[in-house]
């Protein structure tokens, strides 16, 4: 239980010192003698678990319904289970995220929720330093065999003895916000690489009345009471929340379900998020308007399917000049992207997509080429037009998530000293519709029909990840607009999944990619049911 001794702090350092110092050496009786320590040091009381329960916990609580389901039913049901041992004792404070799904809302604003939940586990670890408790509204959870649109619930995620602060950054609630904030999730990604996820939360202006909600409390031991005491709570509109390397160290990808519309093609003229002139791949001093070939490649999809043309979404993936050369070789995707031809996009589309662009998965792993300098982008609109505006495509200009105008946040910069008419111009273009597109890059087309989000065969394969590994965290993005009874469509009670976290957001899903050190890019992956999967870990 929360409840300690004042004496707890100073035998559990006793006990992890002994732990550290003999378990190199006598790892099978290393526990027997901390124990021991433990028990003496504590005035000669047996603690009633002395078997250390410290390291990182993980774990979601699916849930039917809130309606079916009280938060107290939830907290109930979770078992945690300790992965791992922290190396040494650390001063930092513990940190403990809690997700919650968006139809218990309001219990996020309950400053004991997170005590609660400390509650559960029978030795609690971090009961004599400072708890650091950050709690955020999501839209959905995932879970083993959950249905794509996730579930209603609670996921967890508590590091007792982080070396350092794993709250990297974090922005007060403004009073003017109005759009939903986000939360951030960084991890490691090989041995240079540091992928940065980030995921708009749910829309809570009717449950909290906030847009957002997202808090942050400071708890500090009280060695006179031996209890955790609040010492401070803020509303945030952002958080960043860094994974140490035993939750990241596993295989991160990137799945989405997509189909190609177009071989890869060169921009030739572009400014900002506007795309307007390709070269055909026949040769390349023919061009072509940015749209012409996509409005074909749309209705050419819809007639080999024998289906009625419906609405449909468009993403462009974009990948830099050298993706095009030997560098390709080294990553699959990019590979089979370059020997893409009408022929194989046609064979994909008689296959529902189920070959995948490698013809071995429905979900070819994009993070490499991501990693190598790729980037998604969302088309918004184009085709038609008269003039000038025929045949030009509007790209998404952000890359990120953000609750205000993001080149609105560092104001403009008109800085014109040494520097031409047309220079000035560009410049200015450039701040205003940002740099989406270049020439010389390619772009590549790719395809999701509402049709294929519920039905079919393809409802398979958009399904959730499948839990086969050790350990998920799985970060997500839903569509926009969801039927509020598919999230517990599948669910008959609550389950406890261990070593489970993550969250799905119908907002979306942005990446930051570096390595080594430096940014190599920043994209969304907005696509509907696109999850980033994190999986072995632990």
């Amino acid at each position: 239980m929360l409840l300690s001794p004042a004496v707890a702090g100073p035998a559990r350092a006793a006990t992890w010192w002994a732990l550290v110092q003999h378990s190199r050496h006598s790892p099978r009786r290393c526990l027997s003698a901390a124990v021991r320590l433990q028990q003496s040091t504590a005035s000669g009381l047996p603690h009633p678990h002395a078997s250390p329960s410290h390291g990182v916990f993980m774990g979601t609580v699916a849930a039917p319904s809130s309606q079916e389901t009280s938060i107290d039913e939830i907290i109930a049901r979770i078992e945690p289970a300790a992965r791992g041992k922290p190396v040494q004792v650390s001063a930092t404070p513990s940190l403990l995220s809690l997700l919650v799904s968006s139809s218990f809302a309001r219990h996020a604003l309950d400053p004991n929720f997170p005590l609660k939940v400390l509650q559960r586990f029978p030795a609690n670890p971090t009961a004599s330093k400072p708890l650091d408790a950050v709690v955020a509204v999501v839209d959905r959870l995932p879970a083993p065999g959950a249905p794509p649109s996730g579930v209603e619930g609670v996921a967890y995620a508590l590091v007792t003895d982080p070396l350092q602060s794993l709250l990297e950054a974090q922005v007060p609630l403004q009073s003017s916000t109005t759009k939903p904030g986000s939360l951030s999730f960084a991890m490691r990604h090989g041995d240079f690489c540091r992928v940065d996820a980030q995921l708009p939360l749910a829309q809570t202006i009717f449950t909290t009345g906030m847009p957002s909600t997202l808090l942050h409390t400071r708890y500090q031991f009280d060695p006179l009471s031996g209890q955790l005491r609040k010492q401070g709570s803020q509303r945030l509109e952002s958080a960043h929340i860094r994974l140490p390397d035993t939750l990241a160290r596993g295989n991160i990808r990137l799945q989405a379900q997509l189909l190609p519309l177009t071989v890869p093609r060169q921009v030739v003229s572009s400014m900002g998020n506007i795309v307007r002139k390709l070269a055909a791949p026949e040769s390349g001093s023919k061009i072509i308007s940015a749209s012409q070939e996509l409005e074909a490649a749309v209705s050419s999809y819809f007639a080999s399917k024998q289906k009625a043309p419906e609405a449909v979404q468009v993403w462009a993936l974009i990948f830099p000049p050298e993706l095009g050369g030997p560098r390709a070789a080294e990553e699959a995707l990019s590979t089979a992207l370059q020997r893409l031809d009408s022929k194989s996009i046609e064979g994909i589309w008689a296959a529902d997509g189920s070959r995948g662009l490698m013809s071995s998965s429905p979900r070819d792993d994009l993070l490499p080429t991501l990693v190598a300098g790729a980037r998604l982008c969302r088309v918004l609109s184009g085709g038609g037009g008269w003039g000038k505006k025929a045949g030009l495509l509007s790209l998404d200009p952000d890359s990120q998530y953000s609750t205000r105008e993001l080149r609105g946040d560092q104001g403009w910069d008109f800085t014109f000293d040494g520097d031409s008419a047309e220079e000035m111009l560009a410049s200015g273009r450039k701040q205003a519709l940002g740099e989406v597109t270049r020439e010389g890059e390619s772009i590549v087309f790719f395809l999701v029909t509402p049709s294929e989000w519920k039905t079919g065969s393809d409802a398979d394969l958009v399904d959730d990840v499948r839990h086969k590994e050790p350990g998920d965290i799985v970060f997500g993005a839903l569509p926009a607009s969801l039927d509020s009874d598919q999230a517990s469509e599948r669910l008959s009670q609550v389950t406890h999944h261990n070593w489970r976290f993550g969250a799905l957001s119908e907002g979306g899903l942005a990446l930051a990619i570096a390595k080594d050190g430096m940014p190599v890019t920043r994209t969304k992956a907005d696509i509907p049911y696109a999850r980033l999967n994190i999986s072995g870990t632990g």
